[in-house]
């Protein structure tokens, strides 16, 4: 019904926002103001993908393997479909999401629009600039992703299938499945302050890192 989906998405929000607030308290430098806009984002994340998006997913395999509570072969199954579908898709998608909502677009976006005098050229010269500066501005994003998914992609589903193997095999198996996903979305706020930590950082830090 409504009221338990909408439920799930609050509860994996309020998630999102404790491990942001983890991962924001760990990597903040002394009198680094707070990120305020970081932490509405994650809201939005946390809605939609850890409780929306995985509510369905859980439903889903649910339907496909009924029996993984009591058929080890079909548990095995479940959370082999679940780490090769839904693992390596929410980790690509949350580096995608940061990289959409919180890089800094490049200047040349902005500038764009020096680049056509808009008085004369009116309505035409403005969706001309605007276009050209959202073409920048998605270019820009689009190889700030390619190399953040280059960095940390693989690493991330290294870690990710060892931790999520374990935790999904003990949700599939003993977590009546109205409760599966509370039980995931604490296992998250573990797994999520670390993509938080990983995600947010620059560049030049993930060699040093890793």
């Amino acid at each position: 019904s409504a009221a338990p989906f909408a439920t799930k998405g609050a509860s994996a929000a309020v998630v999102a926002v404790a491990a942001d607030g983890i991962a924001q308290s760990l990597t903040r430098k002394g009198g680094e103001a707070w990120d305020w806009a970081r932490t509405r984002w994650i809201v939005v994340w946390g809605v939609i993908f850890s409780g929306w998006a995985n509510a369905l997913w859980f439903d889903l395999l649910s339907r496909l393997f009924p029996e993984a509570r009591h058929s080890g072969i079909a548990l095995a199954q479940k959370v082999l479909a679940n780490q090769l579908v839904m693992a390596p898709a929410l980790s690509a998608a949350f580096f995608a999401f940061t990289v959409l909502t919180r890089t800094p677009p490049p200047a040349q976006s902005s500038e764009a629009f020096d680049r056509f005098d808009l008085e004369k050229r009116g309505r035409i010269g403005y969706v001309r600039a605007l276009g050209f500066a959202l073409s920048v501005w998605w270019a820009a994003k689009w190889a700030a992703l390619r190399r953040k998914l280059a960095a940390e992609l693989l690493p991330t589903l290294v870690r990710g299938n060892a931790y999520w193997t374990v935790v999904q095999t003990v949700n599939f198996r003993f977590v009546p499945p109205q409760c599966m996903v509370l039980f995931g979305n604490l296992a998250s706020c573990v797994w999520t302050t670390y993509l938080c930590i990983v995600a947010n950082r620059a560049a030049g830090d993930s060699s040093r890192n890793s």
